[in-house]
């Protein structure tokens, strides 16, 4: 496996590994999450965090003649460090409610999922919103990254599409193409992806009055970060008004879909994956039904039917807010 590899990946590792606990939590996480189909995961290269060299700007080159020199040029490239957030959830059942359902360990796993999709739903949210400057405890998401198309830095800035919209309910769809030169996963060296698992058994446990009794309890960790190694592999179609998605307008937005496809640097040196929120989602997914747009496919990713987008799948993220300001 390489090293960069999808939680499905990691899912596979656990089995052969005969670790049935994890790869059913990982196989869980994913399933649970679409941004986890699709976004590889590596070790991050400095214990918990990510360093890597981003190019601005490629350097200057000359045609040289005979006898004729050329000036020396240099790339404009800075170093840029990714962190890992970590997250952490204790899950607690009563010991009475163990023994009523025969202390069965596959219905306390399922008592535990609330736990776990809270987790995925705030990994999600991180993934859009996260910003280390207001949360250190986490990791910093795309919006961070891609926020001005007036004052940023063109590397970043020509990655923004401005859909139109104006005021402060409007929602964002992305355009990511992930791979280990371009975006991926991180997580801390020495570790794996996904959800850590820990059974801390029988504990003594209080309730809301101070009063004591004995139950179980699960531990989940969760360590991990976002590197964009190559900021022209993420394309941000920014204030999209969700009011004014109408069929009359189905061309224009199609028309900047193939705006953020060509955005991306070199769509073959990557895997891509457009994620809107249940809005966006179910607008294409209309627009896909009706036989006049050619553009918009109806395939199958992860055995189900999904909308495409000239071949990359959009997939549904309500970690995507409809309350955006414009940018």
């Amino acid at each position: 496996m390489s090293d960069c590899a999808t939680m499905h990946d990691w899912a596979a590792r656990f089995g052969r590994n005969n670790e049935l606990v994890a790869q059913q939590i990982v196989e869980l996480q994913s399933k649970t999450n679409r941004i986890l189909d699709v976004m590889p995961f590596k070790g991050c290269n400095e214990k918990k965090m990510e360093t890597v060299t981003v190019r601005a700007e490629l350097p200057e080159v000359a045609w040289r003649m005979i006898n004729r020199g050329t000036k020396p040029g240099k790339s404009t490239s800075k170093n840029q460090s990714f962190t890992c957030g970590g997250m952490e959830a204790l899950a607690e059942i009563d010991e009475r409610l163990m023994q009523i359902n025969g202390n069965s360990n596959a219905w306390r796993m399922s008592e535990n999922q609330a736990y776990q999709e809270a987790m995925n739903q705030k990994m999600a949210t991180t993934f859009f919103y996260g910003d280390e400057k207001v949360n250190p405890a986490g990791f910093t998401g795309l919006s961070a990254y891609y926020y001005d198309k007036a004052s940023q830095d063109a590397i970043w800035a020509d990655q923004i599409i401005d859909c139109g919209g104006t005021g402060n309910n409007l929602t964002s769809m992305w355009l990511v193409g992930y791979g280990q030169q371009t975006v991926y996963g991180i997580f801390p060296e020495g570790t794996s992806a996904g959800f850590k698992y820990r059974d801390n058994g029988r504990v003594q446990l209080t309730d809301n009055d101070g009063g004591k009794y004995w139950g179980y309890q699960s531990q989940y960790n969760w360590d991990m970060g976002l590197c964009i190694r190559d900021p022209r592999y993420v394309v941000r179609l920014a204030n999209i008004d969700t009011t004014a998605l109408t069929a009359t307008n189905a061309d224009a937005f199609v028309e900047n879909l193939i705006r953020a496809y060509n955005q991306i640097e070199n769509p073959d040196n990557c895997t891509m994956a457009f994620f809107g929120n249940r809005a966006v989602k179910t607008y294409l997914d209309i627009c896909a039904s009706k036989k006049t747009n050619v553009r918009l496919t109806i395939d199958e990713f992860g055995g189900k039917k999904q909308t495409h987008f000239w071949g990359v799948p959009i997939l549904r993220s309500d970690a995507i807010l409809n309350t955006e300001s414009k940018i």
